[in-house]
């Protein structure tokens, strides 16, 4: 696959776009929020005695300021999740003998379509589905039907991998910990995962770490 081509992908350039408005996004609130306090120490807004009826409203404790960097930790990793389905459709489509022995679909799914477009974007909208069901399924897949180099290394792969393993607490357990989490860290992090306790972790610092990792893969994908 030629460089010119696969810089040409519309998936790419999404992914690129909505992971600079998510990090954009996340960091210009932190600042407004940091300007809101600064008006307030100066217009001197929290000596009045009405001010208590707007507390909750003007300022921000620093959980939730973790909640608004776990908001966009999930919001990359959606971006990111985007992308491995879009990248696997933008390529069928412009290979398409590349899908057609990956599934095998029933009548009664396409009985009611009335074009063949319409059949050949349902077939490949549900392979794209399948073969980005996880990371590391999606990687392979990948590298064997066309050649790509996802990651620079396996310790990549871990990494993000990790990642995903603490946005799926966040998401699922309310960062408590579990047995698989404690599985999925080794590697990663150093120190023993504790089973059922909350996970608490500096979610400022893995937003950007988070951020950096998907710009490094998207950096390493244009380099096929």
């Amino acid at each position: 696959m030629k460089k010119i081509f696969f810089l040409s992908l519309k998936s790419l350039e999404n992914f690129k776009r909505e992971l600079d408005e998510t990090h954009t996004l996340i960091h210009a609130l932190e600042a407004q929020m940091a300007a809101a306090e600064a008006v307030l120490e100066f217009t001197k807004a929290k000596e009045s005695p009405e001010y208590e009826k707007f507390r909750k409203y003007l300022e921000i404790s620093e959980g939730q300021m973790r909640k608004l960097y776990e908001l966009g930790f999930i919001a990359l990793f959606a971006n990111f999740e985007c992308f491995m389905f879009e990248i696997l459709k933008d390529l069928f489509k412009r290979y398409p003998g590349s899908f057609a022995p990956e599934k095998i679909i029933k009548f009664e799914d396409i009985k009611h379509f009335k074009k063949v477009k319409d059949i050949k974007d349902y077939f490949i909208d549900s392979v794209a589905i399948e073969k980005s069901y996880d990371i590391e399924s999606w990687t392979d897949f990948l590298h064997q039907k066309f050649g790509l180099n996802i990651f620079k290394s396996k310790k990549d792969l871990i990494k993000l991998k990790a990642l995903n393993s603490i946005r799926n607490i966040i998401l699922h357990s309310g960062s408590k910990t579990n047995s698989k989490f404690s599985k999925e860290m080794k590697g990663f992090i150093n120190s023993p995962v504790p089973i059922g306790e909350k996970f608490n972790l500096d979610m400022k610092k893995y937003f950007g770490i988070l951020y950096g990792t998907l710009i490094n893969l998207i950096t390493n994908f244009e380099k096929n």
